[in-house]
């Protein structure tokens, strides 16, 4: 039987009290408009029908029991079960994972789930886990070590590896995984600016170069080729809509809802065939960009990215 779910991202949930005034990214970020931008995904989702959610992380804006409350209670208005991934922004203080591990019966410390959904294995990674210089790994972020600039980046730790490839061996059907960011992606965009309105130096930018990769992205890489049952990986972080296939996998990256294009992913799941849209929200807060003096409409990706198809067989 045919199945439906929506693919969202980088919300950035911020409960009254925690926004902030003027903050911009590829554009402006809207984080006064969370109340009326929760309201249209809330209807938006809800008009889709999916029969469940999957959230690429970045839950909330800030890991504040306050922000996660409010995030909580716009994920269950939308009328479905729903998943999600851990970002960086959901992991940077101890405690802040419990909120969200409770749902899924694991540790927050390793907050990382596979699941049976619409006939695919759904692995959910939490990439989300901070290496320092001197290589330690913690599942949340020390703000010494970060003020110090002794903070390598993030990513699945070992233990996590290790489950992942038991996960991948053991697969039996198509798999569909899930990270905050990405594990495939493009050489680089068409930037005329970088984030906060910075001109870019080329026309041709890595977004690898502005925010960073991922580590142990190659580990996981080399991973996912041997299991040909991997077809498709959802991710966010990078605020963009893109998509790229890279051996055999399609990388669906998918935009922010805190700025424009305010998009989420709809993904129709046939027998052999899975079939992803875009779809927009609606409401004032969409005329509030930069898109024309950064010239930053890129980030919403091209026709052939933004409505494509994944074969499961």
């Amino acid at each position: 039987m045919p199945q439906r779910f929506v693919v969202i991202t980088d919300t950035h949930f911020l409960a009254p009290g925690h926004r902030v005034v003027g903050k911009t990214w590829w554009n402006r970020v809207l984080e006064t408009s969370c109340d009326e931008i929760a309201a249209a995904l809330v209807e938006a989702v809800r008009r889709a029908e999916p029969d469940f959610v999957v959230h690429c992380g970045d839950f909330v804006g800030y890991p504040h029991p306050d922000n996660f409350a409010f995030a909580l209670g716009v994920m269950d208005r939308l009328g479905c079960p729903w998943y999600v991934a851990l970002g960086n922004h959901d992991a940077e203080s101890p405690g802040v994972r419990a909120p969200l591990a409770a749902r899924y019966g694991v540790s927050p410390e390793a907050c990382y789930y596979a699941l049976d959904l619409a006939g695919l294995r759904f692995i959910f990674l939490d990439v989300a886990h901070w290496t320092s210089a001197s290589g330690d790994t913690s599942p949340y972020l020390d703000p010494e070590l970060h003020d110090r600039g002794q903070i390598r980046g993030m990513g699945p730790d070992a233990d996590q590896l290790a489950w992942l490839e038991r996960e991948l061996q053991a697969a039996d059907r198509p798999v569909a995984l899930v990270s905050h960011t990405p594990l495939g992606y493009r050489a680089a965009y068409p930037m005329p600016t970088l984030p906060y309105g910075t001109p870019a130096e080329k026309r041709e930018t890595s977004v690898v170069d502005v925010m960073g990769d991922v580590l142990q992205r190659q580990t996981v890489r080399a991973m996912l080729r041997s299991c040909p049952r991997v077809k498709v990986a959802f991710s966010g972080h990078w605020h963009v809509s893109d998509m790229v296939v890279e051996d055999g996998i399609a990388f669906c990256q998918t935009a922010s809802l805190r700025e424009y294009p305010f998009e989420f992913r709809v993904v129709d799941v046939a027998e052999t065939t899975l079939r992803v849209s875009t779809l927009g929200l609606s409401g004032a807060f969409q005329r509030q960009s930069y898109i024309e003096a950064w010239g930053s409409s890129w980030i919403a990706g091209t026709p052939d990215n933004r409505s494509f198809e994944v074969q499961l067989d």
